[in-house]
């Protein structure tokens, strides 16, 4: 879907003077670099490399002739052709999140421990909901209840693979669990050889605000680099604690960030695609967390889709998360601004649909309320269409002063374009709500969640595919026991 955003919050002359300071971040200050690879790759193409402190300094040359070469456009494939997407810097696309440490009971209004289930009840879920695209997935997880530590990655992916057709994310937390989930990636897409020709999975690569590439992560990103998969580098600076407490300056740190990990992507494979990522906000100073409902978030989304379409590279924002810990009113209010802020800013990926609490916590009726925003969101950005059909002259003519359109084939024709009709907020009078047992729109959510459970799955994985992965999943649980012992 191509839409065309209006909201902006940075003027032209502001992008440029943000992307220099970015430049002289990286050539006067540097980044930390901890993976061997990826600074021999940063030598080689001209950057000071100190080997004992492991700092990089990049000439901007480098930096600048890297991005030109990242796409502007690419597809990421399903294992259902229906479900293929194509990502460009006009496209919008929704990733909700799935991994999360917690899990939020509805019938309890209480948390625990995410479990395998839970996972694939939520990528079901998704699975189900039409707004979401591109699905994060078990596999990112640092752990799941009941799951040895080590193997939670292939555990992760076969469960979500197993409960969506559509596109899977693999994790590049480690280069060992890179490989082992591509291996697993390489069965869906029928070998390595049709992996790199079709990129039937996409990861995250977070640099450490400020000014850092950690080690296990950029191996990680670069084995995904080797089979040309696309990556968002996101990083998550803090406004206050890990970034300048201003967001002029945090957008600057951000874009070192981001830019260096792009370099260093783009000099393992030229032309991989990426995404520049933002997961950025500020710092409540009065309690010394993160605020990730902030209307600030809107605000560095907004830029940093400014920043990437600068640099024509798609954007990956962060959006539809909330600091409350039910969802209830600040829930609603702050999801719903940060995610319209992303929409119409022209984001192009937003990550973060179906949590609560800070993002600590993941919920399925939170999955299906946020699905029905996003829904509203396409609509708001498809526009108005304004035609000789849509202007309706002839219409209005024929019904005439005093009369209705409820009756006229014009209005069936273009209602469901035209209208955007919500399943889970309740448009009846109260009497009529009060019948149908005063529900609230998150009850409604729960009643779909359970809908979804009894009757939605997925298209089974291709013949064979599940023996071979659950192959992988056990040599993976055997090799980390061997390694404990």
């Amino acid at each position: 879907m191509n839409f065309h955003p209006e909201l902006k919050v940075l003027s032209d002359e502001q992008i440029h003077a943000i992307h220099q300071s970015a430049m002289k971040m990286l050539w006067n200050t540097g980044v930390l670099v901890k993976a061997k690879t990826a600074r021999d790759l940063l030598r080689r193409a001209g950057a000071v490399v100190n080997e004992e402190t492991m700092i990089c300094r990049i000439p901007s040359d480098i930096v600048e002739e890297a991005l030109k070469g990242a796409p502007s456009s690419f597809s990421v494939y399903a294992r259902n052709p229906k479900n293929n997407i194509h990502v460009s810097t006009e496209s919008l696309h929704y990733e909700p999140m799935i991994g999360r440490l917690n899990c939020y009971d509805y019938e309890t209004r209480t948390t625990h421990s995410t479990t395998l289930e839970d996972v694939g009840h939520l990528v079901r879920i998704a699975d189900f909901l039409p707004s979401y695209h591109l699905l994060h997935s078990g596999a990112i997880m640092p752990q799941i209840d009941g799951v040895p530590i080590r193997a939670t990655h292939v555990y992760g992916y076969l469960e979500s693979v197993r409960n969506s057709s559509k596109p899977i994310k693999a994790t590049s937390r480690e280069r060992i669990m890179a490989e082992d989930c591509l291996r697993m990636v390489a069965v869906i897409a029928g070998g390595e050889d049709q992996l790199k020709c079709k990129a039937y999975t996409f990861t995250t690569d977070n640099p450490v605000a400020p000014l850092h590439h950690d080690r296990d992560q950029m191996e990680g990103a670069l084995e995904f680099a080797k089979y040309g998969l696309p990556i968002d580098v996101t990083s998550e600076p803090q406004a206050g604690a890990t970034a300048p407490v201003t967001i002029a300056g945090l957008l600057a740190q951000q874009t070192a960030d981001v830019t260096s990990g792009i370099t260093i992507i783009q000099l393992a494979n030229p032309g991989n695609p990426v995404w520049y990522g933002t997961c950025g906000s500020i710092m409540d100073m009065r309690i010394g967390r993160i605020a990730i409902g902030a209307v600030e978030m809107g605000l560095i989304n907004v830029a940093s889709a400014q920043i990437a379409h600068f640099y024509d590279i798609p954007c990956r924002g962060t959006a539809s998360a909330t600091d409350s810990k039910m969802l209830d009113f600040q829930a609603g209010y702050e999801k719903t601004l940060v995610l319209t802020m992303a929409a119409l800013g022209g984001v192009n990926k937003i990550f973060y649909p179906g949590t609560m609490e800070g993002a600590l916590t993941i919920s399925k009726e939170s999955l299906v309320t946020d699905d029905e925003i996003a829904s509203g969101l396409y609509r708001v950005i498809e526009g108005v269409n304004v035609n000789e059909m849509t202007l309706a002259v002839d219409i209005a003519n024929k019904v005439g002063p005093g009369g209705h359109y409820l009756g006229q084939v014009h209005t069936m024709q273009f209602i469901r374009d035209e209208h955007f009709l919500p399943m889970l907020a309740n448009r009846q009078t109260r009497e009529k709500w009060e019948e149908g047992g005063s529900l609230s729109m998150v009850d409604q959510a729960h009643k779909k969640v359970q809908q979804i459970l009894a009757e939605h799955s997925a298209d089974p994985l291709p013949a064979g595919a599940e023996a071979e992965l659950e192959r992988i999943v056990s040599e993976v649980e055997a090799r980390e026991a061997r390694k404990s012992t």
